[in-house]
């Protein structure tokens, strides 16, 4: 099998620019839009996915996933809220 493989490249290791990725996330669908809120420095933002606010809070996606899942009220690590719009 490693003979049959020489010369072909795999994807293995390549990852995806952050134009892509927000384009893969806008393009995918039944996104759902957020809003989360900075209880430490009082500031809303909006989103226009799951995947979008975790990536800007430098999060996993389940994080916020789990947040819904659970009808959490607790802000996450003390400081943010999620509220799906």
């Amino acid at each position: 099998m490693s003979e049959a493989q020489k010369g072909n490249k795999n994807r293995l290791g390549k990852t995806h620019s952050e134009e892509t990725k927000v384009r893969i996330s806008d393009a995918m669908p039944n996104s759902i839009k957020i809003e989360v809120v900075d209880i430490k420095k009082n500031i809303t933002t909006s989103y226009d996915s799951i995947r979008e606010a975790a990536r800007a809070l430098n999060i996993s996606k389940s994080v916020i996933s789990e947040y819904f899942s659970r009808n959490q009220q607790k802000p996450y690590k003390g400081r943010y809220t999620f509220n799906k719009k």
